[in-house]
């Protein structure tokens, strides 16, 4: 192999797996049984190249769902949840869902590999959970449930406005209101009182 081919070669190759990851974001959120084909199709390349890079459609289904879980890291490393008094920080963050909701709800982020989906969360656990102790020690969340338990319950309630904008019963706006408001009043917080 000649040493431009393999040169185009280490380009393509990066370019056509992000290419596909993007276009299984887009073809299964509009249609959840979409093929390899039609997702290759999508990103412009053949079925071949396709399973060549993911070798089965779960594999290429996993790598959606890593890259939803970065998107989301991501979003939650701007909230910066350290920075600035701690209703601030659960304003930004409930702000970060927000957008999240309104981008991903359309992917069905569920998955037969519950150790994995647990791994998914484990990161926002712990930022959420040393969030809560920081309102708490500060006396700006008054709530005398237990961390884990808010922790748990703010996840939870996450899922139920992602499962609520995916049956159509709210929009992505409404839900999101909803959990905002729902959240503040558990962890017992007056967000008035230190809005951003």
């Amino acid at each position: 192999m000649s040493e431009i081919r393999r040169r185009r070669q280490r380009v393509e190759v990066p370019r056509n797996r992000a290419a596909l990851v993007s276009a299984a974001i887009q073809v299964l959120a509009e249609r959840p049984e979409a093929s390899m084909s039609d997702i290759a199709g999508e990103a412009g390349v053949t079925r071949q190249t396709a399973y060549a890079h993911f070798g089965t459609r779960e594999a290429l289904v996993t790598a959606v769902r890593d890259e939803l879980s970065h998107r989301a890291f991501t979003a939650l490393d701007a909230a910066d949840l350290e920075a600035g008094h701690a209703t601030e920080a659960l304003s930004r963050f409930l702000t970060a869902v927000e957008m999240l909701l309104a981008e991903q709800t359309a992917f069905d982020h569920s998955s037969s590999d519950a150790e994995a989906d647990a791994s998914r969360h484990m990161p926002i656990e712990q930022r959420l959970a040393a969030l809560i102790r920081r309102g708490r020690d500060s006396g700006e969340f008054t709530t005398e449930l237990e961390t884990d338990w808010l922790v748990a319950a703010t996840i939870a309630l996450g899922h139920a406005a992602d499962q609520q904008i995916r049956t159509g019963r709210l929009d992505a706006r409404a839900a999101s209101r909803q959990l905002r408001s729902t959240v503040i009043r558990l962890y017992g917080a007056n967000e008035s009182d230190r809005s951003p």
